[in-house]
This record gives structure tokens, sequence and C-alpha cells, in this order.
């Protein structure tokens, strides 16, 4: 009875040990891509050591798909690295924008949570040995990227590419935008613009207003205030169109400001909104120097 009893304890502390060992796994956060799978997909190497995490531009209701997500990978030439796009909160939850009209202090919130994901899914990696983690933000996109830079710090991620917006947005634009309009810039031949505002009934409808103001609630910050700061620009490479009919080129004083901070400002010349995001892409791989 005695050796039968010293077997049983010896077999009760072993299956104690597992247990306690199977609990200390499961407590454990986990190391794999699934803990963000709610507010990310993910194309590419999904192995690779450098991570593309993309701030998506819009505003819109859908993330971008696969197919789209892929094509760019391809286009781009970075399947050595992992890209990754990131939710916004209208297209995690697109039916808060749908039903009715939001207010402009409820788009700043919602803005708020949008940056929040990003933060997330950049803490990820950076928490994952060996990782190099850089920023890409198009259009409204820059915007998140932009405010995610004056709440955390430039140094939150390894490097930053800003295509098609700005640090200062026209007041005209953003105020138009937090009314539900949109507004665009028309030139003259000597590159002086004027800010219309768009009356499309196409544009009047509750969803295509409450994107505006999405766009507003981040556009009515000025961040050459919000990132003054901030004691380096370097890691960022900003793209910019002189005759982009969205957001407007940047102003002599935006320019001065990132040139003062170090930032890597490249000029599109006559280029509009589309053109110049898709030439300051095409910089992708130089700048995060992807093999």
């Amino acid at each position: 009875m005695k050796n039968t009893n010293s077997l049983n304890l010896i077999i009760c502390t072993i299956l104690f040990t597992a247990f306690l060992s199977c609990n200390n796994d499961d407590d454990a956060p986990s190391s794999t891509i699934d803990q963000i799978s709610d507010i990310a997909e993910f194309y590419g190497n999904l192995e690779g050591d450098i991570v593309v995490i993309h701030s998506q531009g819009g505003s819109g209701l859908e993330l971008d798909d696969a197919e789209t997500s892929n094509q760019i990978v391809a286009e781009l030439g970075i399947q050595s690295a992992m890209y990754v796009m990131v939710h916004q909160v209208q297209t995690k939850t697109p039916m808060l924008f749908t039903d009715s009209d939001i207010t402009f202090e409820q788009a700043k919130e919602y803005n708020l949570q949008s940056v929040s994901n990003i933060k997330r899914v950049v803490d990820f990696f950076n928490n994952q040995q060996g990782k190099t983690v850089y920023l890409l933000g198009i259009s409204y996109g820059c915007l998140i990227v932009q405010e995610l830079i004056a709440t955390y710090g430039v140094d939150v991620a390894d490097g930053y590419l800003i295509l098609g917006n700005r640090l200062d947005m026209d007041d005209a634009a953003w105020q138009a935008l937090s009314e539900g309009n949109f507004p665009y810039y028309t030139y003259d031949n000597d590159g002086n613009y004027t800010i219309e505002v768009e009356n499309d009934p196409e544009f009047d409808i509750i969803e295509e207003r409450n994107m505006g103001r999405l766009l507003a609630g981040l556009a009515f910050n000025r961040y050459t205030d919000r990132l003054s700061n901030v004691s380096s620009l370097s890691k960022v490479t900003y793209v910019y169109g002189d005759r982009d009919e969205v957001a407007g080129p940047l102003s002599a004083q935006e320019i001065q400001f990132l040139n003062d901070k170090g930032a890597n400002v490249i000029l599109s010349e006559g280029s509009g909104h589309d053109d110049a995001i898709g030439e300051g892409a095409g910089l992708l791989k130089e700048v995060f120097g992807i093999e």
C-alpha cells in the first residue's frame, strides 16, 4: 500500500503540474496574427520580417478586399514583406454610418477608435522579435497616421510613407466636410486654387455625408501644431501633388515645417490626387528598403 500511495502521489503531482502548465499557456498572450485578426487582414509573406501596415484612403465603408490587396502586393513588388490592412471603424461596423447622420463630435470619437485599431496592430508587431514595422497612409489614411504620430510619438514605427493629404487642411474645406459636403480644388494656369463645394445629388446621401464628417473629424486638426513637439520627422516621407483636387497642395508653411523637421518631402509635379498617390506608392520598396 505504501508503494501504491507513493505512485499515486507522483502521478497526481505530474497531472497537477501539467494542469498548471496548460493554464499558463492559455493565459499567455498569443504570438500569432490571430490575436489581431478581428481588426486586420494579412497578405504577402506572413513570415516576413518587414511589415507594411496600410491605413487606407476613403473614408469608405469597405476595407480593400483580398483581390485588391493581393494586386497591390504584386504591383508594388513587396511579396517578401507582410502587408497588413487595418480596419477603420466604418469598415468594421458600417451600419453605424448608413442609417442616420452622425455628428461632428461623434466623427471625432470614431476616428480615435480607428487610430486605436492601428496602434494595436503596430504594437503587436513591435512585440514580435525581429520585425521592422512601417506605416503606409493614403489620403484619409494619412490623417489617421498623422494622428497616431501626434498621439503616440514618431518612434511608434520604423518609418512612414504618407501620400495625398495635408498637415493643415484649409478651413473652408474641412468645415464643408463637417457639414457633410465635399469640397474640391480647382486650379488656374499659375497653380492658384479656389475651393468649390460639390453639389452633385449623388453625394447627398447619409453614408456619403457621414464619410465627409469622418474626414473633417481629423482634418480640422492643425498638425503643424500637433507635431510641433516632435523633435524629428526624419522617418517620414511625404508625397503630394500640386494639382490635388481632393486635399489641395501642401502650403509653403507646411513644406517648411516638414523640411525643418527633417522629413523627406516629394512633389509630384502637375499631379492630381490619384496620380500623386500612384507616384508615391511606387517609391514604397525604396523608402522601406524591401528587397
